[in-house]
Parts: structure tokens; sequence; C-alpha cells
């Protein structure tokens, strides 16, 4: 049995603090009735917590890579915390460290391990647990960094998307199959840590993904586009439309993602501009906010009903004109237009071709 695995079940002595003490860490630090943070499983699944909080050195645990962490240290949080270390000293207050009791592993901490080694920090506070399985261990590794933003690094967009993308790899065991699984767990380990139109973008990317990647068991029927699919769609596509048209350098397109209507306004008058002035059309290549007992074709068609009719009336009346009498001035009515919608029901549409208008 390593030491490592004693220590998770017998709290050290106050005579075995002596190892850790040191200029940055008292004795008062070392007694974890002085931490008023508490260890939890955060409410994971498959996760068992293993004795009690205890002092655990740094080189009695083994590196372990976190899916959520792959691109490494983030530099400016180091030495933000490595700043308040020196300042501050060691906040009891803070959060501990979490290690596999099987593995030996760090589960999380790694800025905290490094900055020990500029103080020559030999361990910390720490919480030994057992996984019941790989994707536990992802999950609980995301959801004990996941508090109020500070120097000790809670998980990022790009974190969470790779840990959303380790367990999709896994859905035997991860339960991750459906389109809707891929949306709870990205809520799930994204809720509290990143904004929430980041949660439905990431979500609607990987969905996008796996659409292309052909695995699309337990999809949904409508899909909606974020940024990041939609530059998937650009690279996957078979459409000539869109060499033709939409990257096509003499022509004039735009796309709109109705979903964030009001800043597409802007875009959309700039190209209107340059179109008008070329004397040329205005392609327009839309994706729609899907509703509830709407058809995709029918909020498509709204759009040019609606969301620009208003705009054509605005301007009209700005300059005192008659909208059904000069609606053809505006380009995207120009009689050569090819407006396309982003295709966004996967049982009639091909994800790889745009959808006349």
């Amino acid at each position: 049995m390593r030491k490592v695995k004693v220590i998770a079940t017998v709290v050290k002595v106050k005579e075995e603090w002596d190892s850790f003490i040191c200029d940055y860490w008292n004795a008062l630090a070392c007694d974890p009735n002085n931490w008023t943070y508490k260890s939890s499983t955060f409410g994971v699944n498959g996760v068992e917590l293993v004795g009690t909080m205890h002092m655990i050195l740094w080189d009695e645990m083994d590196a372990w890579i976190n899916p959520g962490r792959k691109f490494g240290i983030d530099i400016k949080k180091l030495e933000e915390l490595k700043l308040d270390i020196e300042r501050e000293g060691i906040d009891t207050d803070k959060p501990i460290v979490y290690y596999d009791i099987d593995t030996n592993e760090l589960i999380n901490g790694a800025h905290r391990k490094i900055a020990s080694s500029a103080f020559d920090i030999p361990g910390w506070m720490a919480q030994g647990v057992r996984f019941k399985n790989k994707s536990a261990k992802i999950r609980f590794a995301n959801q004990s960094n996941k508090k109020r933003k500070d120097i000790y690094s809670p998980p990022d967009a790009k974190s969470i998307e790779c840990s959303v993308r380790e367990l999709m790899a896994n859905p035997d065991e991860s339960g991750v199959i459906t389109d809707q699984d891929i949306k709870n767990e990205v809520r799930s380990l994204g809720e509290g840590a990143i904004k929430e139109w980041k949660i439905s973008d990431i979500a609607n990317k990987l969905i996008t993904e796996r659409l292309y990647n052909g695995s699309v068991a337990g999809g949904e029927r409508f899909n909606t586009w974020s940024r990041d699919s939609f530059n998937l769609f650009l690279k996957n596509s078979d459409d000539p439309w869109i060499d033709n048209v939409y990257n096509n350098p003499s022509a004039f397109c735009v796309y709109i993602n109705m979903r964030d209507w009001s800043a597409r306004i802007g875009p959309l008058m700039s190209a209107a501009e340059a179109a008008v002035i070329a004397k040329k059309p205005l392609h327009l290549l839309i994706s729609v906010e899907l509703k509830i007992l709407e058809q995709p074709d029918t909020s498509r068609q709204k759009v040019f009903d609606e969301n620009l009719k208003t705009i054509e009336r605005q301007i009209c009346k700005i300059v005192g004109l008659d909208v059904d009498r000069c609606d053809n001035m505006f380009p995207w009515n120009h009689s050569d237009c090819q407006h396309r919608a982003l295709p966004q029901d996967t049982e009639n549409e091909s994800p790889y071709s745009t959808v006349e208008i």
C-alpha cells in the first residue's frame, strides 16, 4: 500500500505537520479544523469521499491529464495566485485539492502545485476521492473547479467543451447519447462558470459535429446554429451555391443568424450599402430561431415578411418614400437575388446543402 493511501484514512498527528510548515504555510493551515471549506462530491454520481481532509505532500501525488485542462496552465492565473500567496499567505477559506485514492492522481490544483514550488510549499490540504469510472472522474474534475471566479481558476468554455467531448467518446459509460444528453451535460458543467449564450453555443457545436461525423443516434429533428457550427457547415458543404455566391468575391452576400437579429442589422446595412453602390443584388444566407409549433420554412419567410419589411418601412419613412413603391430599391429585393437558408430540419434537409427560399 502506497503512503498516500494511508494518509487518506489516518489524519496526521500534529508532530507530522512539521514537514509542511514553511515561511508561507504555518501550523494553523495544517489543521483541517481551521479550514472553513468543506469537502464535497458536488453531487456527481459515482464519486465517494474517502476519509477526511488532511495534509498531503505534492510529491506523494501523481499527475493526471484532465480532459478539461489539456490546454495547460493559465499563466496569467498562475501569476495572480503566486502574488496572492506572497501578499496574503494561505487562505483557509479557499478550496482544497482532491486526488484519486486508487491511483494517487491529483484531480485539481495544478496551479496551486506550480505556485507552491515558487515558495517551497511542500504540500496542501487535500481530500481523497474514489471514482466509479472515468466519466465520474471527468465530471467531478470540472464540478470541483466550478465556483466563483477567483485566482483558483474555474473551468472556462474550452475546458468544458473538451470534457463533454471526452464523455461523448464513451457513451456506454457516460450515458451521453442523445442531443439532449449533450445539452444537459454542457449545462451541468457550465452553469455558474460560463455565460448562458456560451453554454448554448458549445452544445450546438458538438451536436453539429456529431451530425457531420455520421453519428446521429438520438438526434433531434430540428437544430440551431452558432458561429462555430456555421463554420463547420462551410467546411463540409458540397453545395455549389457556397462557392458561386457566398464565397464569390464579386458577389455580395451576408449571413444572418436570427437568434441575434438586433446585432446583425448593422452588418446587413453595411453590406446593403456596398451592394447598392455596386448596383448588384445582396444575397442573404439565414438561419432562424426555431419556435414551438412553427416549421422552419414559416420562420424563414417571416424574416422577409416581417423583419426586413420593418427596416424597409423605417428607412422609407425617414426619407419620405412610399415603401410599397420603393421596396425594389433595397438590394435584398433585387430580382437576381439568390437567398438561401441553412438546413435545420434533419429529416427533410441535407446537412451539407443550403435551402432555397
